[in-house]
């Protein structure tokens, strides 16, 4: 598992208070739209991990939360030691989308990393993520955050996070 992409998509639930940097981040087991079971502790047991990349928002930022997944598994995508990940914060769907509907739209979209669905948006709230915004987290190998990001997708914020990723690799390469 070269690498995998966790984006999720950000539920209406009220804002609150984000996770502060050096805190333990939440654990949770989804699955995706083959209803393969993923655990993120054990994503980031594995031994070569170094780090996560997270990436969640709701249906609205869709399309950001895509390019953010493209581009950094362009610079990540053949590592062994970073993991990307996108939650899909499902809460907030029309009533007539069905369940099937939405694994048959992401198995379509065909995106270099796993997408996870998060059905009652369980963890985009244990997560604290904002509405109508494209949250990534950076998660070390010892489950604490490292950098959270709360942007669209642009040249200057991509620069931000592959920079701070570079330099969490190379502090983990001293360890």
């Amino acid at each position: 598992c070269v690498a995998m992409a966790l984006a999720s998509f950000t539920a209406w639930g009220k804002e609150e208070k984000t996770l502060k940097i050096g805190d333990s981040v939440p654990e949770f087991t989804l699955k995706d739209a083959n209803d393969k079971e993923y655990s993120f502790k054990l994503m980031l047991e594995k031994e070569e991990v170094k780090v996560a990349v997270l990436f969640m928002g709701d249906r609205k930022v869709r399309k950001d939360a895509n390019k953010w997944a493209r581009e950094l598994h362009k610079i990540y995508g053949k590592r062994k030691d970073v993991v990307l990940v996108m939650l899909a914060d499902l809460r907030n769907l029309p009533f007539f989308v069905t369940e099937g509907m939405v694994k048959w739209g992401t198995k379509r979209e065909k995106l270099p990393v796993t997408i996870l669905l998060d059905w009652e948006g369980k963890v985009n709230l244990k997560y604290k993520t904002q509405k109508k915004k494209t949250d990534l987290f950076i998660i070390g190998r010892d489950s604490k955050l490292l950098y959270h990001q709360v942007d669209k997708y642009s040249d200057e914020t991509a620069k931000q996070v592959t920079t701070k990723m570079q330099d969490d690799l190379q502090e983990n390469d001293k360890n």
